[in-house]
């Protein structure tokens, strides 16, 4: 054998041995990932021949069911988009998301003991069938919070802070995830949905990322409290305006408000004075409470979610710090970050991991799987949570929240107005009731609606009336 013949015969030789190790690697190694992945619609055809189990909400309504065409059972979501954001979708051509992603193995019946059984109905030529889902969501409050927000982009979340239970998370716009099942016309809502420059897809409760403004003031406040820097009665003069660093900080709206205390501060949400406080406090010690409340710490959420951000404290000058202390400058966090550190005032102090399944139980209606609560985080003492909500409290009966008031119960909490690049400012508010024995947190987000006061609060108010029964 010459030599180019040679040259060219192991050339040929280490082609083969490469794809030989790459198709090794991709059958065994890597076949489970590709298996799971939810763009893989040859395993969601597989999948779509098993009698997927039901999702029901809380209250009992279907969130998804299934009906049966040809060899494949298909989804259908009886509530429409009520819930898509976050439920998701199962369909044969564009995969899963949500919900349907997330919990596909106990749905498909893979998981525990379902995964045996599965074995055996195919061996025995029966329709095998899997788990159903007992959701936190309650469906009527869920309706609740999608009429209370309207066709306004933003967020509502409730959840029960003594268990983390999500009892009704509303994104808009959103999206039918019936249109993305029947074949006729999937490929014109989904191209539909993706060219549209609202982004339905988008779960803004837990995916987006805001400006808190005011509503950070919470954290600023815990962070002040728990180290001293400042009591309910601490002593302020307000001119108008406070420069810090160069950067001159000013009220909104405006406002000057002359001698006054920290309650008054938190419960007109006085710029001014929190610049002040944030000063005081150092880029060192906001950025150590911004985490302890779970900013820069992966989201809790089961479904996944963004990264709520606090600026690295080496990088703050002190006109940045001023800023962060209301809210502003780089300071991010997605609705769900707003609620949860809400919830750790409404429970003395600990943050429990929010959840949205309740139970997995299987067609005979026997619980496999139940979540249990637990704490994630505890960033605070209760005396410091109990303080916090008597200023949260006076926010809605006196200062910028009056419009979240209930007249048979006891309201805390705080409103946000954050100033952005492009048009009017996002509108938030977040609280609990009732104050002394809280049952359920509420978050709002508007995007470029105007004030937390006059958007956000009344918002919250029909979510807080409607979750405790009013």
């Amino acid at each position: 054998m010459d030599k180019p013949i040679r040259r060219l015969f192991w050339f040929f030789v280490i082609l083969f041995v490469a794809l030989l190790l790459q198709l090794t690697y991709v059958q065994v190694f890597d076949a489970s990932d590709l298996k799971a992945k939810p763009t893989n619609t040859r395993a969601v055809e597989q999948e779509m021949k098993v009698e997927r189990g039901v999702i029901v909400s809380v209250d009992g309504v279907e969130l998804a069911v299934n009906r049966e065409e040809g060899q494949y059972y298909l989804r259908e979501y009886p509530q429409s988009g009520l819930t898509s954001p976050w439920l998701g979708y199962n369909s044969l051509r564009y995969g899963r998301a949500g919900i349907e992603r997330v919990y596909n193995e106990e749905l498909s019946g893979k998981s525990g003991l379902l995964g045996i059984t599965g074995y055996w109905d195919e061996l025995m030529g029966k329709t095998h069938r899997g788990a159903d889902l007992k959701l936190t969501v309650n469906a009527a409050l869920q309706k609740v919070a999608a009429e209370a927000l309207g066709e306004r982009k933003g967020a509502v979340i409730a959840l029960d802070p003594r268990t983390g239970a999500v009892l009704a998370m509303v994104s808009y716009p959103r999206y039918d995830p019936n249109g993305l099942i029947d074949s006729s016309v999937m490929g014109a809502v989904w191209s539909e949905i993706n060219s549209d420059p609202d982004t339905p897809l988008l779960n803004r409760a837990v995916q987006g990322r805001y400006p808190p403004g005011s509503v950070f003031k919470i954290i600023v406040a815990a962070a002040a409290l728990e180290t001293g820097v400042v009591t309910p009665d601490s002593h302020f003069v307000d001119t108008g305006s406070v420069t810090a660093g160069g950067f001159v900080v000013g009220n909104f709206g405006d406002s000057v408000y002359g001698e006054h205390d920290f309650t008054k501060a938190f419960a007109s949400s006085i710029n001014t004075t929190f610049a002040k406080v944030g000063v005081d406090l150092g880029a060192d010690v906001l950025a150590e409470y911004a985490a302890g409340f779970g900013f820069g710490k992966d989201s809790p959420w089961p479904l996944g979610g963004s990264t709520s951000i606090f600026p690295d404290a080496g990088s703050m000058d002190k006109a940045h710090i001023a800023q962060a202390s209301y809210g502003q400058g780089r300071v991010l966090a997605s609705p769900l970050q707003i609620a949860l550190s809400v919830a750790a005032v409404a429970n003395q102090g600990r943050i429990m991991k929010p959840y949205v399944v309740a139970q997995v139980l299987d067609y005979h209606k026997k619980v496999l799987n139940e979540t249990d609560p637990r704490v994630w985080l505890q960033p605070i003492s209760s005396g410091t949570a109990d303080t916090l909500r008597d200023l949260m409290v006076e926010a809605v009966a006196n200062g910028t929240g009056t419009r979240a008031a209930l007249s048979d119960v006891q309201v805390a909490g705080k409103t946000g107005t954050a100033e952005v690049a492009d048009g009017g400012p996002h509108a938030w508010f977040a609280g609990f009731a009732p104050a002394k024995d809280p049952q359920v947190v509420v978050a709002v987000l508007v995007e470029n609606a105007g004030t937390g006061g006059s958007v956000a609060a009344p918002i919250a108010r029909q979510v807080i009336s409607a979750a405790l029964g009013l």
